[in-house]
């Protein structure tokens, strides 16, 4: 089920007593093919869970996720935290599988959130953004959820698709005053600052620089974050025997700030918008290219940023790269076309099979769209005969002739 990439990326995990990380890649697979069986073999019963061998898996997918996910969201500075979260979010994620017929819906209540939530959340914070896309498809809101409790849910699926756009344009719902449920409307006044932490984290990803706080009137999303885990444990006064301190807890919504808060400066440390101008690039040209790209890719990988770090947007850098299809060659492609537009020159971009040449014109167009883009598809074009162009997409500045090979 996991790649060799993967498989080593869990094996980094923490140690924990009793758990074998070695094995532990087989064993997660071991239990979502268990989990897959279970749902085959109790197709149209009333509850998974009332079969003994899907529930130890569930239970001890409880135990994996608890702890590493507590080590994730709660230690930010430790070197695998990403495993950790990793590790966590799959754990979630089969967990959610097998209660999907008898907790279909998601949801941040006053005592827990549910494992679609933390799967999603866990894999943007293990920089598993594919995953973390993919688990978000199963984030859905009661029917009978209130409308902050499904705004919030909304808010966090977008975020994981990296809709961005959706999350800021969409309107804040309001707490019903004339409820008579005073627990109700204490969680709610909860979700709804989780719901503007998000929204704002959204922004945040948006700007071209690091958020000032205040600035603009816009309160960072870490604050708001805090607030929240704030007022969700509070001490109660004069309660308890002497030394003993006891607290008022909301748990749903302070697991859900712990997660939000844990992710917010990994997620920002990622954002496509705020990739610094190449040397010779015009600042606002390069700030408009990625504002652009930003709408449908937000978020830089780690394979991303690891090859611009490497100096790969910088003018007389070559480089060759090589990841497995969905490994993010496109973005990188991308960015490396608009540090050279920019610059004033042309780019050639071969494409290797006719159907290709079109998909990647009109990508191109997406963003670059003050440029021309020419699709050519001859057969037999080379350059002195030692390289052939079978299928050529270029790209030419404004103000210039196009021209094409062939």
């Amino acid at each position: 089920m996991f790649d060799p990439t993967t498989a080593a990326l869990i094996r980094a995990a923490p140690p924990l007593e009793g758990l074998d990380l070695d094995n532990l890649p087989k064993r997660l697979t071991e239990a979502f093919a268990d989990i897959v069986s279970a749902r085959i073999r109790l197709r149209g019963a009333t509850a998974d869970v009332e079969d003994a061998a899907l529930a130890a898996t569930v239970a001890e997918l409880r135990r994996i996720a608890a702890a590493h996910e507590t080590y994730a969201a709660l230690l930010p500075d430790r070197e695998n935290r990403a495993s950790a979260a990793f590790v966590a979010a799959s754990a979630h994620q089969a967990i959610s599988l097998a209660l999907r017929n008898v907790d279909a819906n998601s949801h941040v209540d006053m005592a827990a959130i549910s494992s679609d939530i933390c799967a999603t959340l866990l894999f943007l914070l293990a920089e598993a953004h594919a995953d973390a896309a993919e688990a978000s498809k199963r984030i859905i809101p009661a029917p009978d959820a209130g409308p902050i409790e499904r705004a919030l849910l909304l808010a966090i699926r977008g975020l994981a698709q990296g809709r961005l756009g959706g999350i800021v344009s969409a309107g804040e719902p309001e707490i019903d005053d004339e409820s008579d449920d005073l627990h109700l409307r204490a969680l709610d006044a909860l979700r709804l600052l989780l719901l503007r932490g998000v929204t704002n984290l959204a922004r945040q990803l948006r700007l071209r620089v690091d958020l000032a706080p205040d600035a603009g009137g816009m309160v960072p999303a870490s604050t708001l974050f805090a607030q929240v885990r704030a007022l969700a444990s509070e001490p109660v006064e004069g309660a308890g025997m002497s030394g003993e301190t006891l607290l008022s807890l909301y748990p749903g919504p302070l697991h859900l700030a712990n997660l939000l808060l844990g992710l917010e400066g990994d997620l920002l440390a990622t954002a496509l918008a705020r990739i610094p101008t190449p040397g010779g690039v015009d600042e606002n040209g390069w700030w408009q290219t990625l504002r652009r790209m930003a709408r449908q890719r937000p978020y830089l990988w780690r394979n991303h940023r690891q090859a611009i770090a490497m100096g790969y947007l910088e003018q007389g850098i070559s480089s060759a790269i090589s990841f497995p299809t969905g490994g993010g060659k496109s973005t990188l492609a991308e960015l490396k076309i608009a540090t050279a537009l920019l610059r004033g020159e042309r780019v050639i971009f071969l494409a290797p099979t006719h159907a290709l040449v079109g998909q990647t014109q009109r990508a191109l167009k997406g963003t670059f769209q003050d440029y021309s883009i020419l699709a050519d598809v001859d057969e037999d074009v080379g350059i002195a005969e030692v390289v052939e162009l079978g299928q050529v997409t270029e790209v030419v500045p404004p103000g210039e002739t196009a021209w094409r090979l062939g």
